[in-house]
């Protein structure tokens, strides 16, 4: 009679190997499907789509996300979670002026911006749509940003850094002049025949300086 070969147990210390994997995993599928939504947006991109471009089938998709709304929201939310680390940064608990603070906070806008084209891309498709994705993303994230400069401008107005504004007018304005500079900077460089210096420093002084002192020239 042949003798069974005893089954092998499987040993716990396996468990955080497969908690790493799957985290690559999930990492894995969300870079893929940042690519394709930023190329497609929500609606144009299937789950095999992006399961095909993370190497996984659709099981795994699933293991991870409950649909393809909630893997797109995990696309924003990695991405925007990593953002809101700015207001870390010691100038912000510090007695800082509202000046340097919101320098800080648009450096830290205009680096977010080289570093997340794909995001730009796919918020662009959001606000042209103003969706429940947008509403969301403002819930969740874009509202703390929001109050927090809110604080810094009233802040300023109260030491006289700032004309008494509405925080909520200073603020788009403030953002969109970043955001919007760089949505228009490929057809910008074409017209000029050169590239725009839209680095953190030197873009950065100049958004804030509009921002503080506008660009008439102070005569006295």
């Amino acid at each position: 009679m042949l003798k069974k070969t005893p089954l092998k147990k499987k040993t716990a210390g396996r468990r955080p190997a497969s908690k790493q994997a799957a985290c690559c995993t999930r990492s894995s599928i969300i870079a893929a499907a940042r690519t394709l939504f930023a190329e497609r947006g929500l609606e144009g991109t299937s789950v095999r789509e992006v399961a095909e471009a993370a190497n996984v089938n659709n099981a795994m998709i699933y293991y991870h996300f409950t649909d393809k709304v909630e893997m797109y929201r995990a696309v924003l939310a990695d991405s925007f979670a990593e953002f809101d680390h700015i207001w870390e940064h010691a100038i912000f608990k510090s007695q800082a002026s509202a000046r340097e603070k919101i320098q800080q906070y648009v450096e830290e806008l205009i680096g977010f911006q080289h570093n997340n084209e794909e995001i730009r891309r796919i918020l662009s498709m959001e606000f042209a749509c103003c969706g429940k994705n947008l509403k969301w993303l403002a819930d969740n994230f874009f509202h703390r940003s929001h109050e927090r400069l809110a604080a810094i401008i009233k802040e300023g107005i109260k030491k006289g850094e700032l004309k008494k504004v509405d925080p909520s007018v200073a603020i788009s304005a403030l953002v969109g002049m970043v955001i919007h500079s760089f949505i228009t900077r490929p057809i910008a460089e074409h017209v000029i025949g050169k590239k725009l210096d839209l680095s953190p420093a030197h873009f950065g002084a100049f958004v804030t300086g509009v921002f503080f002192d506008g660009l008439g020239q102070n005569k006295k």
